[in-house]
């Protein structure tokens, strides 16, 4: 990923930091956050990388548009993105959510990122760059998801199909664009969920663990790579065997 300028989206997420410390020093990463960039700056000080963050609200359209605008002006067109962006995880039965908790979600992971997608992609293609794009979703896009967790699984599902739906448009414009579903994984992203479903979750996985960033993290950073070339429209399992 030499000379690569990377978008994070979502950055401060456990995920995103750590992938932040395995990318090459040589490239720019654009790392985006809403809430706290403490973490970021601090990792960017220790390991001295080329770190820029920038804040924004991705549910306010006037500051996502603020903040492409200041990454192309100041920047250039990233030519590798990762979307890390969602709500906090919480389980909620159907007959006690509302439109505005899909609402929440849908603007927060999905309507942003195809505001962002939407002005980048077309200008990797007229500068003749290629592109890679990798969605951070969830096992629960594979097989039968679990319960109470109808607005989480909904949007998961949302994002998917704008990645297969991208990847069919752009293989031939040598724009890879990929996803990644992980089981569970213990980050701070679980603050909200009842410690015994954690426990319930790792004791029903055939590794009797549930995941952790460096199960995550090192899939992303193949398929940011020029080893992921001929990979486009994928959907990669990361469940322990617990689903494929």
């Amino acid at each position: 990923m030499n000379n690569d300028i990377i978008l994070l989206i979502g950055a401060s997420s456990d995920l995103g930091l750590d992938l932040i410390k395995n990318i090459e020093n040589d490239s720019l990463i654009i790392a985006h956050y809403n809430s706290c960039d403490k973490n970021i700056l601090e990792l960017a000080k220790s390991l001295n990388k080329k770190i820029i963050t920038i804040k924004a609200d991705l549910s306010n359209d006037e500051e996502v548009n603020n903040l492409l605008n200041e990454i192309e002006s100041k920047y250039g067109t990233p030519n590798k993105i990762v979307n890390f962006a969602a709500s906090k995880f919480s389980t909620l039965r159907f007959k006690d959510i509302s439109w505005s908790d899909f609402e929440k979600d849908i603007n927060i992971s999905l309507k942003a990122f195809v505001n962002i997608l939407n002005k980048f992609i077309p200008k990797l293609i007229k500068e003749k760059k290629e592109g890679n794009i990798v969605v951070v979703l969830s096992s629960v896009t594979l097989n039968v998801p679990p319960k109470n967790l109808v607005h989480y699984t909904t949007v998961k599902y949302a994002l998917l199909g704008l990645v297969k739906s991208l990847a069919s448009e752009y293989a031939d414009k040598n724009i890879n664009i990929n996803a990644v579903s992980p089981s569970m994984i213990e980050t701070k992203f679980l603050s909200d969920i009842n410690e015994k479903l954690v426990e319930l979750s790792a004791y029903n996985n055939p590794k009797k663990r549930n995941a952790n960033v460096n199960d995550v993290t090192p899939i992303i950073k193949l398929l940011l790579s020029k080893d992921s070339n001929y990979i486009t429209g994928a959907n990669i399992p990361i469940s322990g065997g617990a689903i494929f």
